[in-house]
């Protein structure tokens, strides 16, 4: 336990997870980071991460009363600014309005950094909204440089109701060309061989005459495999429903297994497929420079500047 005159600092447990909720709650919702979070919602949320060993939330006590937290967490993607590898990021820091400006808010910050620096991160990251200015002059004060300005937009819109759909010609015809853009030609090299994307089966997810994803798969050595999953139309659950379409069509074929492969880039699909119950089955290292022999345009550098190296192959049962 840390002493700063007469505030004490130490790390929260589950003991303490109604008042390192009161004080979170405070900051999200009170200070509209977040207003639309109940506090059921993160108290949900703060229990499970009190259990996962990349969290961290410390808490600033006036004798008994706590009186700020610090929310800590170890970041392996991509955060702006920072070197490749772990990195440290402050989450979230609150201090009671009452005990600002007296150095609580910097001690907490300190332990939280120390935390981040004993799990080998050599770098601490953080963040604010453009118009909190008390937010920016303090991170300032502390240390911390400013890397990027970004602004959010998002507009609202009709929701589109689909049905999915076996490809069909007229289908084919539509996502083709979206395909060969995408791949760079109709050939796939998918696990040290060529698969002609023409000649797939597979699923669209359909409105009017617009197609919004589709999935391409084959039968193959006693598995149902996706080789192709895209969807042109974010966060309405297309990808979710083709794959559970993919696993009917499985069953209806006595197969009980359905497998997929990514490259070791698209970290994306990794926390995508693991929410959709598949779990990792092999990491074939090396797996993208063998496909280049079969395929040289699958270039070198995939997203976020990543070397495209190894696939990643992942399964689950239906």
């Amino acid at each position: 336990m840390r002493f700063e005159k007469n505030y004490t600092y130490r790390k929260a447990t589950k003991s303490d997870i109604d008042v390192m909720t009161d004080l979170l709650f405070l900051l999200y919702n009170a200070e509209r980071q977040a207003p639309d979070l109940s506090r059921d919602e993160l108290l949900t949320g703060n229990e499970q991460m009190l259990t996962d060993t990349t969290q961290v939330f410390f808490l600033a006590f006036d004798g008994e009363k706590a009186v700020g937290v610090s929310h800590g967490a170890l970041r392996r993607e991509y955060v702006n600014g920072a070197n490749d590898g772990l990195t440290g990021y402050l989450e979230a820091i609150y201090v009671l309005p009452e005990y600002r400006k007296i150095g609580v808010a910097a001690e907490l910050v300190k332990i939280t950094e120390g935390w981040a620096a004993q799990n080998s991160c050599r770098e601490m990251a953080s963040d604010c909204l453009l118009d909190n200015t008390d937010s920016y002059n303090f991170h300032k004060r502390i240390g911390y440089k400013e890397t990027e300005r970004c602004i959010f937009f998002l507009k609202t819109l009709d929701s589109q109701k689909y049905e999915i759909c076996p490809i069909d010609d007229d289908i084919r015809r539509k996502i083709q060309p979206i395909l060969d853009a995408t791949w760079g030609a109709p050939y796939l090299a998918i696990n040290g061989k060529l698969w002609d994307s023409r000649t797939m089966p597979g699923f669209a997810a359909v409105c009017g005459n617009e197609v919004l994803g589709y999935l391409l798969y084959e039968f193959h050595s006693g598995v149902c495999e996706i080789m192709v999953l895209e969807s042109m139309t974010q966060n309405i659950g297309i990808a979710s429903t083709l794959i559970e379409r993919v696993k009917q069509a499985a069953k209806e074929n006595s197969i009980n297994k359905v497998i997929v492969q990514t490259s070791n880039d698209n970290t994306h699909a990794f926390r995508f497929y693991q929410r959709c119950g598949f779990a990792i089955r092999e990491v074939r290292l090396g797996a993208m420079d063998a496909a280049r022999q079969i395929k040289p345009s699958i270039p070198l550098i995939g997203e976020e500047g990543i070397p495209l190296r190894d696939e990643i192959e992942f399964e689950t049962t239906v």
